[in-house]
């Protein structure tokens, strides 16, 4: 297969995603704008929206247009594409200048949470395409680290420096996954043409699939395995002897089918069936020692020579734990490690859904931390960051694992309580203030500090809507507030 006909076939791929940075960014930029709206000069703001407006009209119009590509117009569409995400790049640069410039502190700290953010979940969207990636990420961040590099202070050079270490990495990490769904398009084309052709040997065979960096299963008409590459036997810790041996199904021995998918009959008998390439995300391999990894799954049939009848499925998948963690990273505060205010919003209107259909009790504690502005003013900013962090530990170690905590902003934290009545929340948000109270904060200077916390509770009624629920705790905290702090207050929803 020719490299332009993969690269077309990539560029159509980022086509299809293209979807995803349009949302991602005109939601993240309306909320940049929306920060420093009463702050930037009106040439500056307008100069703004209007650099937004442009790089989203021109990833609209890629959107609804990519299908044109063409070998021959190639080079022209890359080259759009390209030019998209240089614009974008230079938004948020700019973007992030303006919030260290015109942003209050409690904005300034979510700067390298987004933007890193985006720099992580762009190599999916951006880096299928030469060049894509690097001129979405180059004028993002190189700005930000200039800017750094003008306040000439330590604590600004030493962020610069982190910003340049960042690129290298990010930019490493989107070439090699641009240069495996290269390999995967390649290998994948090589091995169906050897198989329609039957004239490459079992050795020349190994040869090519051991070369490819994803695990690679091969299966007959019947379903059964009868070939499994060197990356695939890394991968499941399993040899291609030892799986032809067992007497056990092997698509029931790796795959544990907790997102209700059965690998041999939906996915393999689909294949040979419908004659179909299939693709499935977020599955769960098992390895021969018990562990679990996340996989992602691209089924593809063996024709005959003629085209017509199905010889048997190939199998390609790939470890996505990495991905996937970095997917998680843009959901969690960049402080605390606890979840971020937009996912907090997501979750609580699931478990509301949850708890109305299955008739069952949810309770939310909002707590916040008892004069934490003189903590800052007295012991400095950084003190108040090792005091959010430790509490955020309290908390994450005092709910239970289906309970879901998350930092609500500044010194709010909120832990939604699945199943839970208003009694049980009581409870637990006194052994929390109980807990709080007795820790002693310590500093890098040997300095002690000790914090105490209101928490608001409130319950679910039938029906109730997110934002009522959290009003009820906002309320409930704020009468704790007001009756003398260091306690548990409780405001019937």
């Amino acid at each position: 297969m020719q490299e332009s006909t993969i690269e077309l076939e990539q560029l159509l791929e980022a086509g299809r995603k293209i979807h995803l940075a349009i949302f991602g960014n005109l939601i993240l930029g309306l909320w940049i704008l929306i920060v420093v709206w009463n702050a930037l000069p009106p040439m500056l703001l307008t100069g703004g929206v209007l650099l937004l407006v442009i790089s989203l009209l021109i990833r609209v119009i890629l959107m609804l247009n990519y299908q044109k590509a063409t070998q021959e117009t190639l080079p022209q569409w890359q080259r759009y594409f390209i030019f998209a995400s240089f614009l974008t790049g230079v938004f948020w640069g700019v973007g992030s200048i303006l919030l260290e410039l015109y942003a209050t502190d409690v904005y300034q700290g979510f700067i390298a949470f987004i933007v890193g953010g985006l720099a992580a979940g762009g190599i999916v969207t951006s880096s299928s395409i030469r060049w894509n990636y690097p001129a979405f990420i180059l004028p993002m961040l190189l700005s930000l680290a200039c800017f750094y590099f003008y306040q000439n202070d330590e604590t600004h050079l030493l962020m610069a420096i982190a910003i340049f270490i960042f690129i290298f990495i990010m930019l490493s990490s989107a070439i090699g996954f641009r240069k495996l769904q290269f390999e995967k398009y390649k290998m994948l084309q090589e091995i169906m043409v050897a198989h329609d052709k039957l004239q490459i040997s079992e050795q020349q065979m190994k040869d090519i699939t051991n070369s490819m960096g994803e695990g690679l299963l091969v299966f007959d008409t019947s379903g059964e395995l009868i070939f499994l590459n060197a990356e695939g036997e890394r991968l499941l810790g399993w040899s291609l002897q030892e799986l032809l041996e067992d007497k056990q199904e092997i698509c029931y021995k790796i795959h544990t089918q907790e997102n209700g998918l059965d690998m041999k009959e939906h996915l393999i008998q689909k294949v040979l069936v419908y004659g179909e390439t299939l693709r499935v995300s977020n599955q769960q391999f098992k390895r021969k020692d018990g562990t679990l990894f996340s996989v992602s799954l691209t089924a593809a049939p063996i024709h005959s020579k003629e085209g017509v009848e199905s010889k048997g499925v190939v199998v390609l998948f790939e470890d996505i734990t990495i991905k996937n963690h970095l997917e998680e990273l843009a959901f969690h505060d960049a402080l605390t490690g606890l979840y971020n205010r937009g996912d907090f919003d997501k979750k609580l209107k699931e478990e509301l859904t949850r708890a109305l259909r299955y008739e069952r009790s949810l309770s939310l504690l909002m707590l916040d931390i008892d004069f934490f502005k003189k903590v800052n003013d007295t012991y400095g900013h950084q003190a108040g960051d090792e005091v959010l962090k430790g509490i955020a530990t309290i908390i994450a170690t005092s709910i239970r694992k289906n309970d879901y905590g998350a930092r609500y902003g500044g010194e709010e934290f909120i832990v939604i309580l699945p199943e839970t009545d208003t009694t049980e929340a009581i409870a637990l948000a006194e052994r929390i203030k109980d807990a709080i109270e007795k820790n002693a904060f310590y500093l890098s200077n040997d300095t002690v500090i000790h914090v105490t916390i209101s928490i608001g509770v409130a319950s679910s009624t039938k029906g109730i809507l997110p934002e009522c629920l959290i009003e009820s705790a906002d309320n409930a905290l704020y009468k704790a507030k007001a009756n003398g702090r260091n306690r548990v207050w409780f405001d019937l929803s």
